[in-house]
């Protein structure tokens, strides 16, 4: 499940400048995170990368396997980070600046040239938020509510009374706000009412698309419009989880070849965010 990049085990077949020491930069303040996979994270600050390797395998349980390192929610989580094992930070100093494709080749490569490499030890404390979001532009304060009794609450159904009409598209007025939206002026906005038109016939029972009277309004929205459709209308629920992954080393120890070293007691690697699109089967 877990993809290793070869060129980060493969240390010792790259070549170091093995010349006077000179203080690098390890300048990578503001700088994203990027991913190769769920496995390697880094950095690059023109001509420097700093990289990050964890393997999350052993600390997810089988209730978890389908998880990543970039899709679990982590609690204040550590792994050790050393010069050898699954678990390493290294960082280079390179003659050129790297593409992408540095990071993700299966085939460690051997260019840009590396004039310097340290390789690090410490603990990497993992934090995340986590957060669910049907992206229907309704800000669901009550996680239980669910209107129409589905396996979904409001706040993670994209279709909140089950009309076949996705509730961002209840948005009849298109102010961004599907609350604001009653056709029927029952009291009950659109998103929420499986009868928008009060006629009697489901929402999910008329046609989302057609205007059979020909008056101008659709017939779900038409209450002079009673044409059943052979089939209701169903749709598949589908929403996001968001999580803020943020990465910070305790007792950070970078070394090179030729014994220098770069310490800082506590050094934060930085947050990436990672979407995962959860769709009902």
């Amino acid at each position: 499940m877990y993809k290793r990049i070869l060129f980060l085990s493969l240390i010792t077949i790259l070549s170091c400048d093995d010349g006077d020491f000179n203080i690098p930069e390890f300048n990578f303040n503001n700088i994203d995170i990027e991913n190769c996979g769920d496995v390697v994270l880094y950095k690059v600050n023109e001509n420097e990368t700093l990289i990050l390797e964890i393997d999350p395998s052993p600390k997810l349980g089988e209730e978890d396997k389908e998880d990543t390192f970039l899709t679990h929610n982590w609690e204040n989580e550590s792994f050790n980070v050393a010069s050898t094992g699954a678990n390493k930070i290294i960082y280079r100093t390179l003659d050129e600046i790297p593409t992408k494709d540095y990071y993700c080749q299966n085939i460690p490569p051997t260019s840009p040239k590396v004039t310097n490499e340290w390789v690090g030890t410490g603990e990497v404390i993992v934090n995340t938020v986590f957060t669910e979001d049907d992206g229907d532009g309704v800000d669901e304060l009550d996680k239980t509510l669910n209107t129409d009794n589905d396996d979904y609450p409001n706040y993670i159904d994209s279709d909140d009374d089950n009309d076949g009409i996705i509730t961002k598209n209840e948005d009849i007025d298109d102010d961004g706000d599907p609350t604001n939206d009653d056709t029927d002026g029952d009291g009950k906005p659109n998103y929420l009412d499986n009868d928008d038109d009060g006629d009697g016939l489901l929402t999910a029972q008329e046609s989302s698309t057609e205007d059979a009277d020909g008056n101008g309004t659709i017939d779900y929205l038409d209450s002079n419009t009673q044409n059943t459709l052979s089939e209701a209308r169903t749709l598949k629920n589908s929403y996001k989880e968001l999580y803020e992954t943020t990465i910070t080393i305790n007792s950070l120890k970078m070394t090179n070849t030729n014994g220098n070293t770069i310490n800082y007691d506590v050094y934060d690697f930085g947050t990436v965010t990672t979407e995962k699109i959860i769709k009902e089967e």
